[in-house]
């Protein structure tokens, strides 16, 4: 049990280095005067979005939004533009990607690195940041990020397609069903989701030691220095509503959305 509550709060470590947590939008001005980022998120990188949508189930998830969208377009507009399924599955892909950047650009912009990484040490001790890079090189803990980043880059393509979602239901546009299998019920997909990223924690369980428990710890102690260091000021201006200067332009240029 205890190694069960270890691994999801690890889990939710990664998520957070992702840059998934931290969602608000950017100004302009942000993008070109960004702050000095934690080492902490150097040494645990996890995939871009781009990345992420390369991984078979996000791409699943992808093609599910597609099929939403299709259906969910005018079809005289649709057809006088020749717009067939598969170019709404790579719109879906797009927009996927487009709001993942969005998404983490602000996440990036509200962090204070250089605080981040001092109340670290504090809280995991001296030391500790590079303890977290030695520990990170070892072959055990190496193979166990090289599985995060998978599992990352399906729960990363689930937060994207559940706050466009959203986005969508806010702005009060008519969609014809859901592609997020928590919205839709889709207990299959769900349970298809969970078994195609359940590597990881089976991984840690069968590896347990003194290299794999440290690690966990100190990366548990990073996901809650970097939560308190954020500008939470900044998080609390965002809202999923936020990503129509995003999704509105391809939209109505592809019949899902009226012009």
């Amino acid at each position: 049990m205890f190694k069960s509550a270890l691994l999801t709060r690890a889990l939710a470590a990664m998520v957070s280095l992702a840059g998934v947590t931290g969602l608000v939008v950017t100004p302009i001005f942000a993008q070109t005067n960004a702050k000095p980022q934690p080492e902490l998120r150097t040494i645990l990188s996890m995939p871009s979005p781009a990345e992420s949508i390369r991984a078979p189930m996000a791409a699943k998830l992808a093609d599910r939004l597609g099929q939403v969208w299709f259906e969910s377009a005018e079809p005289a507009c649709r057809a006088s533009r020749l717009l067939d399924l598969a170019s709404y599955q790579k719109l879906a892909r797009t927009m996927l990607v487009a709001v993942g950047d969005h998404m983490s650009q602000l996440a990036v912009h509200a962090q204070d690195g250089p605080k981040a990484d001092a109340e670290f040490a504090a809280q995991a001790g001296k030391g500790s940041v590079a303890e977290l890079r030695r520990l990170s090189a070892e072959p055990v803990v190496k193979e166990f990020l090289v599985q995060m980043r998978s599992r990352s880059a399906v729960e990363q393509m689930q937060t994207y397609l559940e706050n466009i979602e959203r986005a969508l239901l806010l702005n009060r546009v008519e969609i014809k069903g859901h592609a997020n299998p928590l919205a839709s019920g889709d207990t299959d997909l769900q349970e298809e989701i969970e078994k195609a990223t359940s590597a990881p924690l089976d991984y840690a369980d069968a590896n347990k030691g003194k290299t794999m428990d440290r690690f966990l710890e100190l990366l548990i102690i990073a996901e809650r220095t970097l939560a308190g260091t954020s500008n939470r000021d900044e998080l609390l201006l965002w809202g999923p509503g936020k990503l129509m200067v995003v999704l509105e332009g391809p939209l109505k240029a592809n019949c899902v959305m009226k012009p």
